[in-house]
């Protein structure tokens, strides 16, 4: 491959900055030129470190990826935060999403020198914990008793154990076990005065540690109880003084006193709570990773239905205790995990099944559905900023916001290699939503006004049909995904709250995000969303909110696909031809609603949809009402859209060249509209006599049409196109083409349509439509009305009777518990 030199870097740099210069300013262009500094300094991919934070981890980023790779993190992290592949800086609407945005350490490297898998952790200025106790008097609902399922390996250690377990304020029984009958005796003797419930000690094997007997050894016990409490007698002899205190940290904050239990019991008063776990001690920060376990926690967590990869972020309650939820580990107890699974003690600080059990707990517990909380004390964490007080319970809602962040939530958006050369379908990140009424959303690329075409204006036409068949029962969301809202846009939809890309408390009832600038945001996900595709690129947006719904709340809904025409036409034989396709395939529960009758009739005989319907055919109303009497004129208005492919501009331009050659004088007489898109005069020279209105009003081009007495439009896929239909309705002399058997000679019979798609058949078209227009001239043309084609009539789009199928899944899924 031949390389580029240093005079075409230079000119690609010097071209592409100006672009993001005059495109996105120069905020943007500072950010696009820290990434290629990092580039050149480092490597295009690399770690990343926020200059805040060189002082604390930069030490640990020299030594482990030396001088370069320092000072190339640093540089990456500035462009991240700019974000110049996006102009992250353009809507205003989007402040929360900055705001909000998590930093993570991470890297891409595979593994370390040592072998142990890196892991994608928050920045500890990102990792927020509520402040126990809290600031009110909390008391919890439940009351009990609770579990407390404790490991005591070192009996002289329960007395302490004993002492904190006391200060939970409802009855707990405990569930001892240790690994000797001599060990046994002397906490029998040790708890004989325990007086909030029974005492049960068991001697289990001395194998897979606290891990292996609270999970296996009393497997039978959480059946009992809704509530438990896990501990051991803690030391880490491994750690030094660093962790010499670690056991005491974790008791302290769990259950230190009974203001600090009473609290984070209280928290499971939410029925959505299966874990709460305390903050991780800060000497343990940096080295908090996959270690030597990502195999064997990858290989478990796939037996119970999960997969994961080491870009997600790892969250778990480092040390194992914790207060617990039952039902959030069912699918880790019924795994029958046995003692000879775990390898016999032998001093192992990593690499055993019972580090991998820990770093999975939560993705567990989430995998159910059910979330976690992490708490920390103000006198024993030192960032005192990132704990968050609770002055009451309705303070909680907008703390669970930072607190909890999924970890089997995709947070990696943009950087896949997928995502860089086809930038919309850059992942819809999804957070889970509380608010439990149903929302109809529509995910459509664009709603400002001057890119509305006709397919964007459909897709919002049965929106709102649909949305008025649901009622005020079901809320309402469009999410834009492919350019900023503009404020024409925002005018455009009064009824409709401007609203982030960012989780909030979810409380709207009409919103329109603008998802253009996604990056670090997420978008609420309800159990009741129902998504509607507008596009290959959407569908695929929507299908990856589909799979975190059934992940988050156990539940499918059906995917509304408007198909507007066959895209994987538009694209050449490479990836985003597969991806179109792909869409067209897939098994999930899809209701295809397909626009007009001869593109239904195409994609049904060729694409397995189980349940499609069509959406026939009709003039906006709009336009229609904007049609009047006017006598015709020597005007000829062409569909032109030079950047899109289908309408095959340059065929347009040599046929019209053509004929205005071929036929000088009567040329001259008339004049040509270019419509549909803006553009410069020098793409249709040498064309005589033409202007660019482009981009007009529906009123505008309702004037268009009744003046106008010939209008050229072609399509190059199986869908019809709407303005040649409207053209022959409007009573043009109308000249398009055929395609692979679509012909709208059906409709109209004196359509003008061309078999041979190239320009010499098209120049002849035009010819004789201009001939047959002639007598027109200065005359009044009615309105028609064309012949649509047969559709069985179950087959044809009904708004209000899709609304009762949605309801009735709505209702199906509650009804399940889903």
């Amino acid at each position: 491959m031949k390389q580029e030199t240093v005079f075409q870097a230079a000119r690609r740099h010097l071209r592409n900055g100006w672009v993001i210069l005059t495109t996105r300013g120069g905020v943007a262009l500072f950010g696009a030129a820290m990434l290629e500094a990092a580039k050149l300094i480092d490597s295009p991919v690399g770690v990343f470190l926020p200059p805040r934070n060189v002082a604390r981890h930069g030490p640990r980023c020299w030594r482990e990826h030396g001088a370069r790779g320092t000072i190339g993190a640093v540089l990456r992290q500035l462009a991240a935060t700019y974000d110049p592949p996006l102009g992250r800086r353009r809507n205003p609407v989007n402040d929360p999403l900055r705001a909000q945005a998590v930093n993570y350490h991470y890297t891409y490297e595979l593994i370390r020198e040592d072998g142990v898998v890196p892991s994608r952790r928050p920045a500890n200025e990102s990792d927020f914990a509520l402040a126990t106790p809290f600031d009110y008097a909390a008391r919890p609902s439940h009351r009990g008793p609770i579990a407390a399922i404790v490991h005591v390996f070192y009996p002289e250690g329960l007395s302490l154990l004993l002492e904190k377990i006391a200060n939970v304020p409802v009855d707990v029984d405990l569930f001892l076990s240790t690994d000797t009958q001599e060990k046994k005796a002397r906490l029998a003797r040790e708890s004989d005065g325990w007086s909030k419930g029974r005492v049960e000690i068991r001697v289990l094997p001395n194998r897979g540690r606290d891990i292996a007997a609270k999970f296996v050894g009393f497997r039978d016990v959480y059946d009992q109880y809704e509530l438990f409490l896990h501990l051991h007698a803690k030391r880490s002899p491994h750690g030094g003084a660093a962790l010499a205190r670690w056991a005491d940290y974790l008791f302290d904050t769990l259950i230190g006193s009974t203001q600090i239990a009473s609290s984070n019991l209280a928290l499971f008063d939410d029925p959505r709570i299966g874990v709460v776990f305390p903050q991780h001690l800060f000497d343990l920060r940096g080295v908090l990773n996959w270690g030597y376990d990502y195999d064997l926690a990858r290989g478990l967590i796939k037996r119970m239905g999960v997969e994961i990869d080491k870009n997600l972020v790892l969250e778990f309650p480092s040390g194992s205790m914790f207060f617990g939820r039952s039902a959030a580990f069912r699918p880790l107890l019924d795994l029958g995990l046995g003692f000879d699974d775990f390898p016999e003690e032998g001093g192992h600080v990593d690499g055993t099944l019972a580090h991998a059990i820990e770093r999975v707990l939560l993705m567990v517990a989430e995998s159910r559905g059910f979330e976690w909380l992490k708490v920390a004390r103000r006198d024993l964490y030192p960032m005192p900023q990132t704990l968050l007080a609770l002055r009451g319970p309705d303070d909680l809602p907008a703390h669970r916001l930072k607190v909890f962040r999924p970890c089997l939530g995709n947070v990696d958006d943009g950087l896949r290699p997928q995502e860089k050369g086809i930038a919309e379908t850059r992942l819809l990140l999804s957070y889970p939503s509380r608010n439990r009424r149903p929302r109809l959303n529509l995910l459509t690329p664009t709603v400002n006004p001057r890119q509305t075409f006709g397919g964007v204006a459909t897709a919002l036409r049965l929106f709102d049909d649909l949305a008025r068949a649901l009622g005020d029962d079901f809320d309402r969301r469009i999410v834009t995904t492919d350019a900023d809202v503009e404020s024409a846009a925002y005018d455009a939809f009064p009824d409709f709250t401007p609203a982030p890309c960012a989780a909030t408390l979810d409380t709207g009832r009409s919103l329109l995000v603008d998802a253009y600038q996604r990056e670090g945001g997420r978008l609420d996900l309800r159990a009741g969303d129902v998504f509607i595709a507008t596009a290959w690129w959407t569908a695929i947006l929507a299908r990856n909110l589909e799979r975190d719904r059934a992940r988050l709340f156990g539940r499918a809904l059906p995917l509304l696909y408007v198909i507007q025409d066959e895209e994987p036409y538009f694209q050449g034989r490479g990836a985003r031809y597969a991806l179109a396709a792909s869409t067209y395939r897939n098994a999930s529960p899809t209701i295809a609603i397909i626009n007009s009758e001869e593109l239904y009739s195409s994609v049904i005989s060729n694409y397995p949809f189980t349940e499609s319907y069509c959406l026939p055919y009709a003039m906006n109303p709009e336009l229609a009402s904007a049609l009047r009497p006017a006598p015709r004129e020597r005007l000829l208005i062409v569909y032109g859209r030079p950047h899109v492919a289908r309408n095959a501009f340059e065929l347009l331009i040599d046929a019209l060249f053509c004929w205005q050659q071929r036929d000088p004088i009567r040329a001259s007489r008339w004049r040509i509209a270019f419509l549909g898109e803006n553009f410069a005069p020098s793409q249709f020279y040498p064309v005589q006599n033409a202007e660019v209105p482009g981009k007009v009003s529906l009123a505008q081009y309702g004037d268009y049409l009744s003046r106008a007495s010939v209008g050229v439009s072609l399509m190059l896929s199986p869908h019809p196109s709407y303005p040649p239909l409207e053209m022959a309705e409007a009573g043009l002399v109308t000249v398009t083409n055929e395609f692979e058997g679509r012909s709208l000679r059906r409709r109209f019979d004196d359509i003008l349509s061309i078999e041979l798609s190239e320009p010499a058949a098209l120049a002849d078209a035009i010819e004789a439509a201009v001939a047959r227009a002639e007598p027109m001239i200065g005359k009044f043309s009615p309105r028609r009305q064309g012949t649509a084609p047969e559709i069985d009539a179950a087959a044809l789009f009904d708004a209000e009777a899709l609304a009762v199928r949605l309801r009735r899944s709505i209702t199906e899924g509650a009804a399940t518990g889903a």
